[in-house]
């Protein structure tokens, strides 16, 4: 399989250890062109996407995501796929459980399942085009329109859900979730502006990397969130460039003793994820000021991908801040 770097393999593959294989040719998918006949979806649109223009329904009706920024997105935007990428349970955030679980899942990682694809009979299939997902976009073509945004590491992660919105015709829904989503940045700004500039933050999750955990740097989706609050980086965070992380052994909590607060990955039900149980249970850890302080905090939405799990993040800190007086 392709390999990834380290901020890939975190914020692009739910669940935490990335699937091993692409899937196996595709067979007898019965199916091309848009894979719809309904006169709901005649009507048609060319967007842009990663693979150039391709010709989508004005309103489509059955959808296929084959990545999770994706899936999340068209929840947001009030439209239920009628196939989903598998990243297990635990990663999905809680507000989008009960449709994730209702949904045929069709891929694991880059271990795409073309013939279900095929089956649900989509008029759209749409994405992110990271590697593993890039190379399966001649078959998916041949199944349904095929709609990916194009993937930059770099970029902020807004691009994303926008795309999606764009791909699926749906800018009044989309400016509604962006105004909503400015405004909690604004009243949590506005509510805590003191604290905020007094106190500095680390943001870290646990690693791939066997005995290491990760340090994200302020240009990662979650130091977005934090950069728009108005939050203060510690040096561990300051120091990490965009679209990299730094991947550090659990013995140096040291790296963190300057944080006032640490943000962390949790799975769904509030348990750490990705091990950094591990680094909590040092007593190096133990010792650092957030953890003394009860400063350590923990968001499903640690890798996000769509606004309400943006608004996830916002609302993670203010309960943090929640005792404390701007």
């Amino acid at each position: 399989m392709p390999r990834f770097s380290r901020i890939t393999r975190a914020r692009l593959l739910r669940p935490a250890v990335a699937a091993t294989a692409l899937a196996l040719a595709l067979t007898a998918c019965g199916s091309s062109g848009s894979g719809s006949t309904d006169a709901g979806t005649a009507a048609t649109r060319v967007v842009a996407t990663a693979h150039g223009k391709v010709t989508v329904p004005v309103r489509p009706l059955r959808i296929v995501s084959v990545h999770s920024w994706s899936t999340e997105s068209l929840f947001d935007l009030g439209l239920k796929p009628v196939g989903v990428e598998n990243s297990g349970a635990n990663y999905v955030p809680p507000r989008y459980l009960k449709n994730w679980k209702a949904a045929a899942k069709v891929t694991t990682g880059a271990d795409l399942d073309y013939e279900k694809i095929a089956s649900l009979k989509p008029d759209l299939i749409v994405g992110v085009d990271v590697p593993y997902l890039s190379k399966a976009y001649a078959k998916l073509s041949a199944i349904a329109p095929t709609a990916f945004a194009s993937f930059d590491e770099t970029a902020d992660w807004t691009k994303y859900p926008d795309d999606t919105a764009r791909f699926v015709n749906r800018p009044t829904q989309l400016d509604a979730l962006k105004q909503t989503y400015e405004k909690r940045l604004a009243a949590v700004r506005e509510k805590y502006a003191g604290t905020l500039a007094d106190d500095t933050w680390d943001v870290v999750q646990g690693g791939f990397d066997s005995g290491n955990y990760w340090i994200y740097g302020s240009a990662s989706p979650v130091g977005n969130i934090l950069g728009k609050l108005g939050v203060r980086f510690a040096s561990a965070t300051a120091s990490v460039a965009a679209g990299a992380t730094k991947s550090v052994s659990y013995e140096r909590a040291d790296l963190l003793d300057d944080a006032d607060y640490v943000i962390y990955y949790t799975n769904n039900d509030g348990s750490p994820a990705n091990d950094i149980q591990k680094l909590f249970a040092l007593d190096s850890f133990k010792r650092l000021p957030a953890a003394k302080d009860g400063h350590v905090v923990g968001t499903p939405d640690f890798l996000p991908g769509s606004y309400r799990d943006a608004m996830g993040v916002v609302d993670s800190v203010e309960a943090a801040l929640g005792g404390k007086t701007g």
